[in-house]
C-alpha cells in the first residue's frame, strides 16, 4: 500500500490501482491507461489548478446491503476503470494538459464506520492539494465521507469557502441511521447534519415521488433542500441537460465550490445498479449533464455511485459509467481557468450548442 502525501498530515493509506487495469494501446494508438498518472502527486498544495484531477476508488457495498439493496457495487471502481482506461487518448491540446492522478482505492474494513473514516481521510488529503476530486463507488453511502472529506480538505487552505451539492438520484437518501450505522440511504442526511452544507445549497435532481417516503420529503422541505422531481422535470419544455445547466448556474452563484454526485440508479437504460429503475434518465442525458458539470470551474467534486457490474451480464453499466467519467473530464478541459487559457474548440462549442438546442420532445 502507498500513502497519500498531505501537507501537515499523513493519514490516508491507499491501495494502488491494479496494473492489469491500465490498458496499453499499440504504437500510434495511445490509450488512457498509459496516460493516467499513478505515482505520488506533487509534494505541495496545487491551489486551484484546474488541470489536476484525483481519482479515488471506494470498492465496498456494505452500505447497500445494510439498506436492503442489491449487492455488487464493490466491483464498480474496478470495472469503471477497466472500461475507462481502454478509451483512446483524445488528440486535443487540452487533454494533453490535463493531469489525472489515479490514487487507487481506500482499504475496506469489517466496520463500515472505519471504512468511511478511510474515505473521509483520503478525500480530505487529496482535496487539500487543490484541483478536482473524483470518487468512484461503491455504495452511495460514500457520498457522505467523500463530500465531507472534500469540504474539510478545501477548508484547510480556503476557510471561507461555502459548498453546494447536486445529487442526481431517484432517492433522497436522507433516512435516519439505524443502530447508529450509516448505509446507502443515509448520506445526505449525514451531510446536512454535519453543518458543512446548508439545506438550501443541496439539490435533489430527479428524485421520484414513488421512491421516497413522505417523511423524507418533509425532512428535505424543512431543511430548505431544492427538490427537483423527475415527474416535474419531464413536464418542462426544456431538455433535462438544459434544466440541469440552469440549476448548476444558479447554485454556483451562491457558493464557492460545488459537488455533483451521480447515482447510476438514476439511469433507466442499465441494469447493473443497486436499484435499477424502469423510469429515469437516459445514458445520453447523464453524459451531457456530466459534460456541463465539467465546464464549470467551481465543480471540484464528482462522484459515480452504485455501479454493480455483476448484475449486468452485458457489461453495459460500467461502460456507461466510464463514458460519463470521460464526459466530465472532457468538460473539465474546457472549464473557465483551465491551464491553457484557451477557448473551447469548434467541435466542443458545437456539442454544447446541441445540448442546449436539441429537441425537447423525446
Amino acid at each position: 500500500m502507498t500513502k497519500v502525501f498531505t501537507p501537515g498530515t499523513d493519514n490516508a493509506v491507499l491501495i494502488p490501482v491494479s496494473a492489469e487495469l491500465l490498458f496499453k494501446g499499440r504504437p500510434g494508438d495511445p490509450r488512457l491507461g498509459e496516460w493516467v498518472l499513478t505515482k505520488e502527486p506533487p509534494p505541495a498544495p496545487l491551489g486551484d489548478a484546474q488541470n489536476c484531477v484525483f481519482l479515488l476508488g471506494c470498492p465496498d457495498d456494505t452500505g447497500v446491503r445494510l439498506n436492503l439493496g442489491r449487492a455488487g457495487a464493490q466491483l464498480g471502481p474496478q470495472e469503471i476503470r477497466r472500461a475507462f482506461y481502454k478509451m483512446a487518448l483524445p488528440g486535443s491540446d487540452s487533454w494533453k494538459l490535463l493531469r489525472v492522478f489515479d490514487r487507487g482505492n481506500i482499504p475496506i474494513s469489517d466496520s463500515i464506520e472505519e471504512t468511511h473514516q478511510h474515505a473521509l481521510e483520503a478525500a480530505s488529503d487529496l482535496a487539500a492539494l487543490g484541483g478536482t476530486l473524483i470518487l468512484l463507488g461503491g455504495g452511495h453511502d460514500f457520498a457522505a465521507p467523500g463530500f465531507l472529506g472534500f469540504a474539510k480538505g478545501r477548508l484547510k487552505s480556503h476557510p471561507l469557502e461555502k459548498f453546494g451539492l447536486i445529487n442526481i438520484d431517484p432517492h433522497l437518501d436522507v433516512r435516519p441511521r439505524e443502530n447508529g450505522k450509516p448505509h446507502s440511504g443515509t448520506p445526505f442526511r449525514d451531510i446536512l447534519d454535519s453543518g458543512l452544507l446548508e439545506g438550501r445549497h443541496l439539490v435533489q435532481f430527479g428524485c421520484r415521488e414513488n421512491r421516497n417516503a413522505e417523511s423524507h420529503f418533509e425532512f428535505c422541505q424543512k431543511a430548505g433542500v431544492n427538490l427537483q422531481r423527475l415527474e416535474q422535470l419531464r413536464q418542462n419544455r426544456k431538455s433535462i441537460p438544459e434544466l440541469f445547466k440552469g440549476t448548476l448556474e444558479a447554485l454556483c452563484k451562491k457558493v464557492s465550490r460545488v459537488g455533483v454526485s451521480i447515482d447510476l440508479d438514476s439511469c433507466a437504460e442499465v441494469t447493473g445498479t443497486s436499484a435499477a429503475p424502469a423510469i429515469g434518465f437516459s445514458i445520453r442525458e447523464l453524459y451531457e449533464m456530466a459534460t456541463i458539470a465539467g465546464t464549470f470551474s467551481q465543480v471540484n467534486y464528482f462522484e459515480l455511485a452504485e455501479v454493480a457490474p455483476s448484475l449486468d451480464p452485458t457489461g453495459k453499466t460500467p461502460v456507461a459509467a466510464a463514458e460519463i467519467l470521460y464526459s466530465f473530464l472532457n468538460g473539465k478541459t474546457h472549464s473557465t481557468g483551465f491551464a491553457d487559457k484557451s477557448s473551447p474548440s469548434k467541435n466542443f462549442r458545437k456539442t454544447l450548442k446541441n445540448i442546449k438546442t436539441k429537441s425537447k420532445t423525446k
